[in-house]
């Protein structure tokens, strides 16, 4: 037995965190029975979406730090795609190569290699962040959970000691059905059987795994029709850059907190850095363009995550304890991940 588990850190994309039973979410539910499940959630960083918090899962950083606010990353003074920036602090594939531990990295949405600076890991999926052509996709273009599984064999998780997986396709399905679990159930069912098949693999050396299983964000029901914020904050004459996030939208500049709450739309912001702001509407408004889909997030409304910890390992259980006594922040994963492989003098 490893004094050191293998970690895998597997993040299933705004997977519901109350719907795990044993007879529909088997792996989940069986993670959850050698471990623990954070029955009320863990919570994310605003913007409660994908990129932000995929950051802070590998940085242990907020979006004020690794900059990452949205999809889009704010850098020189302008929001950029996050993919074409990636995060502006170190993360734990950093750490991992500093101290020769080996990490590894498969996920759904190719944009993840860049927004985690996944670059950095001794192997990772999709090569650059380009998704083969060949690759299955999902109904909205990344990668499906099955094309995610055929690659594991290649990473030769018995020689990890981190492996980071994303599977995508539960947010593809939640964007286009709606929020309600109903409206993806099956697509819960075939993920949690898609993480079930890459842990299986690991079943000889269980007794040397942790699982860490998290989802990145929540969804809610939108109404058709978006507000464009940045065209109402031109139009009042505000100096400032707004960036548009689904069910809330970012804003930086120095701007009384009442101008901001005075936009079309908004009802409440919080900050989120300095000068920078986070707001958002009522239940159902969304900001910056309608894409026909049926849910979306970023609002505080969709901040809940999923939180399993289960595996073979000892230390599962200390971790269990963990998220049984109080909800698990985004922020928090890193550092405790750093503390488990040995790399805890990191800045993560």
């Amino acid at each position: 037995m490893r004094d050191r588990p293998l970690i895998v850190f597997a993040v299933l994309d705004a997977f519901p965190h109350h719907i795990l039973k044993s007879d529909d979410t088997p792996t989940l539910a069986r993670l959850a029975v050698e471990g623990a499940q954070a029955t009320t959630g863990g919570r994310a960083v605003l913007s409660a979406s994908t990129y932000p918090n995929h950051a802070s899962f590998v940085t242990g950083t907020p979006p004020s730090g690794h900059r990452i606010f949205t999809s889009r990353a704010l850098h020189e003074g302008a929001f950029r795609p996050a993919q074409e920036v990636g995060p502006a602090t170190p993360t734990l594939f950093d750490r991992c190569r500093e101290a020769g531990r080996r990490a590894v990295v498969a996920v759904g949405d190719q944009n993840l290699i860049h927004v985690c600076g996944a670059e950095a890991a001794d192997a990772h999926w999709p090569p650059k962040g380009e998704l083969p052509e060949a690759a299955p996709r999902g109904r909205l273009g990344f990668a499906a959970d099955r094309a995610v599984v055929a690659e594991v064999d290649d990473l030769e998780l018995d020689r990890c000691d981190l492996f980071f997986l994303q599977l995508d396709e539960i947010d593809t399905e939640r964007h286009l059905n709606g929020p309600e679990p109903a409206g993806s159930f099956e697509q819960c069912r075939k993920t949690d059987a898609a993480l079930g098949e890459i842990l299986e693999r690991l079943k000889p050396i269980w007794q040397d795994v942790l699982v860490i299983a998290v989802s990145d964000h929540d969804h809610e029901r939108i109404e058709s029709g978006a507000i464009d914020l940045a065209a109402a904050a031109e139009e009042r004459g505000l100096d400032v850059i707004v960036d548009h996030d689904g069910t809330a939208a970012v804003v930086v500049g120095d701007v009384p907190v009442a101008a901001l709450r005075a936009l079309p739309g908004v009802i409440a912001s919080t900050p989120i850095g300095p000068d920078c702001h986070l707001v958002w509407g009522e239940p159902g408004v969304q900001f910056g363009v309608d894409w026909g889909l049926k849910a979306h997030h970023g609002s505080p409304r969709t901040q809940t995550q999923l939180a399993v910890v289960g595996g073979g390992h000892a230390t599962a259980q200390a971790l269990a304890r963990k998220i049984e006594a109080s909800p698990p922040e985004c922020t928090q994963w890193a550092g405790w991940v750093a503390e488990l492989m040995g790399i805890a003098d990191s800045t993560c």
